[in-house]
């Protein structure tokens, strides 16, 4: 009995259980006037003697029905495991259930919680893991939803999630000569399910905690209608504001010219037509013969984030797609979350609204999936680079988050090393380009131009200074 509450006494300690040595000897000693038939007085004499907190009092239950399993009782006590589902679907027989159960519910006990919840033996709960590990939600220093992905990974950090998924490899690893590689595999695919929902539910609720602190965030953006209005909340009069402002950007677009040597502004000298021309003269040449310089139109690439970070200025992100590419004879629009996906097409074939709402609904690329600029980009430069060419001008409108995937800035760059020009229109401040997940330092070296727009007043002052 000894080994066996020092051992539990440990656990306790390992999970952040204050638990002294004096505590350890009273629990032992009320344990010997008790008894140990009955487990619920084991409980109770337990959580008496070891527990001074209220907040460690989830910690002890969870920790006490894992270390004392009563034989017998595994498919009982986990009746509503995903786990045990899970396993059921897999073909196993109860009696193996119950094999599985026990090995892993005495790992379990050793987990860190992040871990533990991971291994899937109780129905995973965000508020379970956040009591089992003393932590809270904490957005006091959040300013706008598009930090949502920054505070989210600062929690999942202060979770351990990444020590949890390497902590329940190295343990299905472990046991994979008791359990099988099958049985194993059914268990890893569990755990990164678990893992998986846990980081969405720590997502919504950091997006919850937000709001339910800042209610008159949205009011606030809205203070100046055609100025400071963020541009996903612009009404019908507005986006026709918005439109012209757009149209004027094209035609800057379309008018752009590079500077070239003021000897080229006739074309180049026809040496054929120039000899021919010198025949009537015996061949000297008293007046040169130039060739014709055609106008190239210009061309135009747009590659829209509509991931769930810019999801306040996606909307507008694809209606300023959408409206240059009515502009423009010779537009390529895509749009990327992780995977990248040609919206051309569906610009073309639809009305404004119905060819926005298809575009954010799914219709060309999963929105549902964690940003990637990295992978985005360089499917692009796999699959579309034909589409850049010296005289196209490159329009990327998102916030540069890749949620910590690499940048692949070097696809930006073998884009920029074909294209006319490279501009990044970014809704976020540019002293937030440097922290978190954001990739913009990365790709800022290879960019003609980075601007932020985030209103339509953003929007007029970089067509103003373009067009200068």
């Amino acid at each position: 009995m000894l080994e066996s509450i020092q051992e539990f006494v440990a656990l306790l300690r390992k999970n952040g259980v204050p638990t002294s040595t004096a505590e350890l000897l009273d629990a032992l000693r009320a344990l010997a006037v008790t008894g140990l038939d009955d487990p619920q007085v084991v409980r109770a004499t337990l959580q008496t003697c070891l527990i001074k907190r209220s907040e460690d009092e989830s910690r002890f239950e969870d920790l006490f029905e894992l270390f004392f399993l009563r034989a017998g009782s595994l498919l009982s006590d986990f009746a509503e495991s995903p786990l045990v589902e899970a396993l059921r679907k897999a073909g196993l027989t109860d009696e193996q259930i119950e094999h599985v159960m026990a090995q892993l519910a005495t790992e379990a006990a050793r987990l860190d919680p992040t871990a533990r919840m991971g291994l899937g033996l109780r129905q995973v709960g965000l508020d379970l893991l956040l009591r089992l590990s003393g932590l809270r939600i904490d957005v006091s220093r959040m300013q706008s939803p598009l930090q949502t992905g920054y505070f989210t990974q600062g929690m999942l950090d202060r979770l351990r999630f990444r020590e949890a998924d390497a902590e329940l490899r190295s343990l299905f690893e472990r046991l994979t000569p008791q359990l099988g590689p099958e049985v194993t595999k059914t268990l890893l695919a569990q755990a990164e399910q678990n893992l998986w929902q846990l980081r969405g539910a720590v997502r919504s609720e950091v997006q919850r905690a937000f709001e339910q602190q800042n209610l008159r965030f949205a009011e606030t953006q809205r203070s100046s209608l055609l100025q400071n209005k963020p541009l996903a909340q612009l009404s019908v009069t507005e986006l026709a504001a918005l439109r012209r402002e757009v149209a004027r950007l094209a035609e800057k677009l379309k008018t752009q010219k590079r500077e070239k040597p003021q000897r080229l502004r006739h074309g180049r000298l026809d040496m054929r037509r120039t000899m021919r021309a010198a025949l009537s003269t015996g061949g000297i040449p008293f007046k040169l013969r130039f060739r014709t310089r055609h106008p190239h139109k210009p061309r135009l690439v747009i590659l829209c984030d509509i991931s769930d970070s810019v999801r306040q200025v996606a909307r507008f992100m694809l209606q300023f797609a959408y409206t240059l590419q009515e502009r423009f004879s010779k537009v390529r629009s895509f749009v990327f979350v992780s995977d990248l996906g040609d919206a051309t097409e569906l610009f073309e074939t639809h009305e404004l609204e119905r060819a926005v709402e298809k575009a954010y609904s799914g219709a060309v690329v999963s929105v549902s999936a964690n940003s990637n600029y990295g992978r985005a980009f360089r499917m692009f430069v796999e699959r579309h680079l034909d589409a850049v060419t010296s005289r196209t001008t490159v329009i990327i409108l998102g916030d540069g988050r890749s949620n910590y995937f690499p940048s692949e800035a070097w696809a930006v760059a073998r884009i920029k090393a074909r294209a006319r020009h490279v501009l990044w229109l970014n809704p976020e401040q540019p002293s937030s380009w440097m922290f978190g997940d954001s990739a913009m330092k990365d790709y800022l070296p290879h960019l003609h131009r980075a601007e932020v727009v985030s209103n339509l007043a953003s929007l007029r002052r970089v067509i103003d200074e373009l067009m200068v």
